[in-house]
């Protein structure tokens, strides 16, 4: 059956119109900001909370790193979304958090203008994120030719969103992106379908695994929705499959040191 409609809701379009519109505003006022990094910093905290605001209150939406029972870290991510129901952060500080990787389900790297080196910047951190173990087992890729396994079922979602290219917007900007991406994974040593996707909020959306994109010549509202989509459903499908966190994991192995008292 087909997932979308022949008749969307018109509320929802038009609150999703307004979102958007709000959130390039404040992209727009980050720009007084002369140093990159707190630009880029004002933009993916507002998209931050966009979603805090949005999403169910069993998930969390917060800057900061993830790890796993081995200490294997990821660096830090723009920001991460994490079940807060379930699992608290290992710590809070006053702007980042570190995570349990068992707790970790989307990572959105957000970009102001992207290049082939952000790609590639990406694609080191997408890698690190790939090398976690929840549960003691490695996040598996997305789509039809990865199926679960009753021992290997976690994803994490890892999804780059930006605002526009310095590529030029025209009728081959997906394809010269879609080359961008591969050359960025075959730079970092890893899989391709490290990234999930690649959202270009001025131009369309890109499938790195698949190879597909989609655009619109004349209009740009669809990518901003889309994007929203993506990530509530994977948070939905994955939510649903995902276990309790084992804090024993971090722990000393096993259940050594019980002694009998009679």
């Amino acid at each position: 059956m087909p997932r979308g409609s022949k008749t969307p809701s018109d509320v929802f379009r038009s609150v999703m119109e307004k979102a958007k519109q709000r959130l390039l505003l404040e992209s727009d006022e980050a720009s007084d900001f002369a140093q990159n990094g707190i630009r880029g910093d004002e933009r993916a905290a507002s998209l931050a909370q966009f979603f805090r605001e949005r999403l169910p209150d069993r998930f969390g939406v917060e800057k900061g790193e993830a790890i796993d029972h081995r200490d294997t870290r990821t660096g830090q991510l723009d920001f991460v979304i994490y079940d807060q129901s379930r699992c608290a952060p290992i710590r809070i500080g006053k702007e980042n958090l570190l995570l349990p990787c068992e707790a970790l389900y989307c990572v959105i790297e957000v970009k102001t203008r992207v290049t082939q080196d952000e790609l590639d910047a990406c694609y080191r951190a997408a890698g690190k994120v790939r090398t976690l173990h929840p549960f003691k087992k490695l996040f598996i890729p997305g789509g039809r030719n990865h199926p679960r396994s009753g021992r290997q079922k976690d994803r994490c979602m890892y999804v780059i969103f930006g605002y526009t290219s310095n590529l030029a917007n025209d009728s081959e900007w997906a394809g010269k992106e879609y080359l961008r991406l591969r050359a960025a994974a075959k730079s970092a040593g890893v899989a391709l379908n490290c990234v999930d996707r690649l959202f270009l909020l001025d131009r369309g959306i890109i499938n790195p695994q698949q190879g597909t994109g989609k655009w619109q010549a004349d209009s740009t509202d669809s990518v901003f929705l889309e994007s929203y989509l993506n990530v509530v459903n994977f948070l939905a499908r994955e939510s649903e499959r995902r276990k309790p966190v084992d804090w024993q994991m971090y722990g000393p192995e096993g259940a050594s040191g019980w002694k009998a008292l009679t």
